[in-house]
C-alpha cells in the first residue's frame, strides 16, 4: 500500500509549544513507508517554506498559507492540525468539507459548540477522523484497563485520583502560554491538563453516570514571564486552577473522587496518584512527573497491584521499547492505529463527549448540583 500523504498544519520553525515538531514529526519521518509529509500549511507561504527548510523536508514539499488551498490539494490524503486550539475550527473545517481524513490535536475546538459542529461535519462527509487524546493508546493506560477487564481486583468498588500539574509554577506562566489564563481561547489547565487525565480515567473505568464539581480560581493574579524568567506583566485569570469532581461510574456504580490543582504538589510529594479499589485487590498508579500520561509523564510511572488474599504487592510491568522520543511514542501509536481497519483510536465523537463533560463541570459548580452529561 502506498504511504498516506500528509498535509501538516502548524509545523512552525518558531512554534512556542513545538508539539508538531516533537510529537508528530519524529514518527512521520521515521515511518515514510506508512506516511509521507507532502505539504505544510502555516500563517503564510513564507512561514511554511521556512519550516520546510528548517526541518529539511524534501524540496517537493508544498507550502501553503491558508487552509483552503491545502484542502483543495488532491494529493493530500490526511490533514493533521497542530495549531493553537482557537484556530482548530477555522483551519480544519475546509478539509472536512472537502471530505479529507483528519487528525486534530486536543482540544478539538475552543468550546462544545465548535466540537459538535466539527463532529457533525465528519458524519456528513463520511470522513475518517482522529483526535489527539493519546492517553487512550498509552501502554500504561491499556495495561491498567486490562487489569480491570481481567478481574485482577474483582469488581471495582471505588476510585480516587489526586493530581497536580498543568504548569510548573502555581502563580506564573511563560508568555507563550499567556492564553491559558483566558477561558474563551479554549486551551488551559482544565481543558488540556485535567481533560487529558479525566479522559484516560473515563476510558479505563467508564464514564460518570452523575457528577458534582467544585471549580475554584485560587490564584487569580498570574505573572507572565519572558524567556529570561522576568515578569513582563500580571494578568487576571478567569480559568479554574482547582478542580474537584465527585460522582459515580456508570459501569459499576462505584464512587469516584478526583482532585486536580494547577502547579506543583507539596514539596517532595508525588504529583499523580490514582487508586482503583476492588473486591479482591487494589491498583495504584503513580507518576513522579505528574498526570500527563498521554505525553511525557509515563517515563517514571509505576503500576502496583495489591493482592488482598496474599497481602503482597506486585510491580506490574507495562513498558514497551520504542526508538521514538518520549513525546512521540503515544502519538505514533495513534498513527499506527489509524492504519488499521479496527477502530481503536479516539474520534471526534469521543471529543464531543469530553467537551460536553467539561462544559457541564462549570454548570455543576455554578449551580451547586449534580449533573449528567451522557
Amino acid at each position: 500500500m502506498a504511504p498516506i500523504r500528509v498535509g501538516l498544519i502548524g509545523l512552525s520553525a518558531a512554534a512556542k509549544t513545538a508539539w508538531a515538531s516533537t510529537a508528530h514529526l519524529p514518527y512521520l519521518l521515521a515511518n515514510s513507508n506508512k506516511y509521507v509529509v507532502v505539504a505544510l500549511c502555516n500563517s503564510s507561504i513564507v512561514a511554511a517554506q521556512k519550516a520546510i527548510d528548517s526541518y529539511s523536508l524534501p524540496p517537493a514539499t508544498k507550502a501553503y498559507g491558508n487552509p483552503e488551498d491545502l484542502a483543495n490539494d488532491k494529493e493530500v490524503d490526511l490533514v493533521v492540525c497542530c495549531v493553537r486550539v482557537d484556530k482548530h475550527y477555522e483551519t480544519i473545517r475546509p478539509s472536512l468539507e472537502k471530505g479529507k481524513d483528519v487528525f486534530v490535536e486536543w482540544p478539538l475546538g475552543s468550546n462544545v459548540r465548535e466540537a459538535k459542529e466539527l463532529d457533525s461535519l465528519t458524519r456528513e462527509n463520511r470522513v475518517k477522523n482522529m483526535v489527539g487524546l493519546q492517553g487512550r493508546v498509552s501502554p500504561l493506560i491499556l495495561k491498567v484497563k486490562s487489569l480491570i477487564t481481567d478481574q485482577s481486583i474483582g469488581k471495582v468498588l471505588s476510585s480516587t485520583i489526586v493530581a497536580w500539574g498543568g504548569t510548573k509554577s502555581r502563580d506564573s506562566i511563560g508568555e507563550g502560554l499567556k492564553y491559558f489564563m483566558d477561558r474563551s481561547v479554549g486551551g488551559n489547565v482544565l481543558t488540556i491538563g485535567f481533560a487529558h487525565m479525566i479522559d484516560y480515567v473515563n476510558f479505563t473505568l467508564g464514564e460518570f453516570s452523575s457528577l458534582k464539581a467544585q471549580l475554584g480560581i485560587q490564584r487569580p493574579e498570574v505573572d507572565i514571564l519572558d524567556q529570561n524568567g522576568s515578569v513582563t506583566e500580571t494578568v487576571t485569570s478567569n480559568v479554574p486552577d482547582y478542580i474537584s469532581v465527585n460522582g459515580r461510574l456508570s459501569s459499576s456504580g462505584a464512587p469516584i473522587s478526583v482532585t486536580y490543582r494547577r502547579g506543583p504538589p507539596f514539596k517532595g510529594d508525588t504529583p499523580f496518584l490514582w487508586y482503583i479499589h476492588g473486591e479482591t485487590g487494589e491498583i495504584k498508579v503513580s507518576a513522579a512527573s505528574g498526570p500527563s500520561l498521554q505525553a511525557g509523564a509515563q517515563k517514571d510511572s509505576k503500576i502496583e497491584l495489591h493482592h488482598f488474599a496474599t497481602d503482597e504487592v506486585e510491580q506490574v510491568d507495562w513498558e514497551e521499547e520504542s526508538e521514538l522520543p518520549l513525546r512521540a511514542q503515544n502519538v505514533g501509536k495513534m498513527y499506527d492505529a489509524f492504519l488499521e481497519d479496527e477502530v481503536r483510536y479516539p474520534q471526534f465523537k469521543d471529543a464531543f463527549v469530553r467537551h460536553t463533560q467539561l462544559e457541564e463541570l462549570f454548570r455543576s459548580s455554578e449551580e451547586n448540583k449534580s449533573i449528567h452529561y451522557v
